[in-house]
């Protein structure tokens, strides 16, 4: 009875056994390669490059070519006992070892008497350890052998991430870094796979697999082989798809559309039918954001843009923005699907594109869906009206009360700073001209202050004209910022952060935002979305603002105890729970 043969994967099949086969990685070749040849070999080497990018295969190359006893310029032969018995795992004299599960102080001990004991087989010892980043504590017992190994060892360290690993040893080895490959160095392998197993496929399929790997070819493979095991036809694009569960084209420029010319409804109904199909969004938000950059790289090239790119440079960055806002790791209440519908549902423009002079937010809101707001060109800001000076600082300068005539007790240093001083004090001190002032003259009593009309409430418009031109200040920010919070929390993955942050400073349009020191992590995620923030911000204030995040020890400062400060201090308790601290001020 004959048993069918075991099926073996084919990045195991299909792994390069020479210098020779190793796609992409010319310069690590050609200098291993050079090494070998001349005899100047190091005692230890370190690959550094992301996953899947032939790191494993090039070490055991390398094993391969210490040991061979017929190498032909550098190359291993990959005929001889010794390059067999490294090709089929049967080699005692290559170990290879995985940091990720054997990184302790105690596995390196067990590794010492085995890198000192003279080879059994080959003519030198090759310890071949992956994801050496993992290493602690163990590289405390690795220093002194790395520094001084016998002569019949070598070592061959690969990580994905160099920044894990000490500088002591990072000196102690050579470092070879491997890049990611491109697209066609993917497809070229792929077509001659397909060409081996007696295969075939569409150039449209093969590209798409090549393009998913995003630079490893091992996934590539891994893709591959798990398309060809779905049937035995010729391979097309829509079946990558279909087994891959990805989207099509056609419904990710749809869903595209639908973000850039503002139709909520068009982009919800094409994520119901992604959900009803079973796709994964994360995948599908992917997949979106790869192609809005190809589209908006296409529309800043000369000539005719065409498709998505026709929409212009301006509304695609805006439509990136949003998606690039987006946390698919950790999505929050709601999930992907929230998040992609908020977006859907954002504002088209964001505060770095308004226009800096009055009504910039009336005018954004007015403009018609699906088409970016253009800011006028400088002399018709120029030509706007203006107020004086004068008017402009009384605007945005704080209300106070009338001020009191100063008695006789108070001190000159404790009047009021700028205060206007009272009619009786600067008669008082002006003496009448031609004649002296009698020394027993009776004071003459105050005129009365006519009553002060309560100002009219002012308009959006009027708010916002001064601040266009003279920028915030720090109490208008606080005044105005629960207003701010509400909005910028209807947004649930950026709620928790406006929600752990104090406005620090103004400077200009410059909002420097305070976030604790002992949550450090929420000013990286605010980073990233900076942009809802300064929308937000800037929305609420009437002009466009650039918001910077701080680490500090931020709390919210007393208040000044008058009904608009109540009002405050009630909005900021209904938003923060009761959470409010009286410190000093922040350096």
């Amino acid at each position: 009875m004959s048993s069918t043969p075991q099926h073996q994967a084919i990045y195991r099949r299909w792994r390069a056994q020479t210098f020779g086969q190793i796609v992409g990685q010319g310069a690590v070749v050609e200098t291993l390669r050079n090494g070998i040849r001349s005899g100047r070999t190091s005692h230890a080497y370190l690959f550094v490059g992301p996953r899947g990018t032939g790191k494993t295969s090039m070490a055991r190359i390398l094993a391969k070519a210490l040991n061979c006893t017929n190498l032909r310029d550098g190359e291993p032969c990959d005929e001889c006992p010794s390059c067999e018995s490294i090709r089929d795992g049967r080699a005692l004299d290559v170990q290879e070892f995985d940091a990720a599960s054997n990184n302790t102080v105690g596995d390196m001990r067990e590794l010492l008497p085995r890198v000192f004991t003279a080879p059994s087989d080959l003519r030198r010892k090759v310890f071949i350890i992956d994801e050496v980043q993992r290493i602690t504590q163990g590289w405390d017992v690795l220093l002194k052998t790395l520094e001084e190994p016998p002569d019949h060892a070598v070592f061959v360290f690969c990580t994905t991430d160099s920044s894990g690993i000490r500088p002591a040893v990072l000196s102690r080895v050579q470092r070879f870094d491997f890049r990611r490959l491109t697209v066609p160095e993917i497809g070229g392998k792929l077509t001659a796979i397909l060409e081996g197993d007696g295969r075939t496929a569409d150039p449209d399929a093969v590209d798409l697999i090549a393009r998913l790997a995003a630079g490893g070819m091992r996934d590539a493979e891994s893709m591959l082989d798990q398309l060809l095991a779905t049937d035995s036809g010729a391979l097309t694009a829509d079946r990558v798809r279909e087994v891959l569960g990805l989207v099509d084209e056609e419904t990710i420029d749809a869903f595209l559309l639908a973000l850039v010319s503002g139709e909520p409804m068009a982009g919800i109904e094409i994520l119901d039918g992604l959900e009803e199909k079973g796709r994964d969004l994360r995948a599908f938000t992917e997949q979106a954001i790869e192609r809005l950059r190809m589209a908006l790289v296409a529309s800043l090239k000369r000539g005719q843009a065409s498709g998505l790119a026709a929409a212009g440079s301006t509304s695609l960055a805006v439509a990136a923005r949003r998606l690039a806002s987006l946390d698919p790791v950790h999505p929050g209440p709601g999930g992907l699907r929230l998040q992609l519908e908020l977006a859907l549902l954002a504002p088209e423009t964001v505060a770095a594109a308004m226009p800096p002079y009055p009504l910039a937010v009336e005018r954004v809101a007015a403009a018609p869906p699906g088409r970016a707001f253009v800011a006028p060109a400088p002399e018709s800001i120029a030509a706007l009206p203006r107020q004086p000076e004068a008017a402009v600082r009384a605007q945005s300068a704080p209300q106070t009360q009338p001020a009191r005539p100063p008695t006789p007790a108070d001190p000159p240093s404790k009047a009021r700073a700028g205060t206007a001083p009272a009619p009786a004090a600067a008669a008082a001190s002006t003496p009448a001209s031609g004649a002296a002032a009698a020394p027993a003259a009776a004071p003459t009593p105050p005129p009365a202050t006519p009553p002060v009309a309560a100002p009219a409430p002012q308009t959006p418009q009027e708010r916002s004209a001064p601040l266009a031109r003279t920028g915030p200040t720090l109490q208008l920010l606080l005044e105005r910022w629960a207003e701010i919070v509400e909005l910028v929390s209807k947004s649930p993955p950026t709620k928790p952060l406006i929600v752990a942050c104090r406005p620090v400073s103004v400077d200009g349009a410059v909002v420097t935002l305070g976030f604790p020191e002992a949550q450090s992590f929420f000013k990286d995620v605010a980073e990233r979305r900076r942009a809802v923030l300064e929308d937000g911000v800037g929305r609420v204030l009437g002009m466009p603002v650039t918001v910077r995040c701080v680490a500090a020890n931020v709390e919210v400062s007393p208040l000044p105890q008058d009904p608009d400060s109540a009002r405050l201090l009630t909005e900021f308790r209904r938003i923060y729970g009761d959470d409010v601290v009286d410190v000093g001020n922040v350096e």
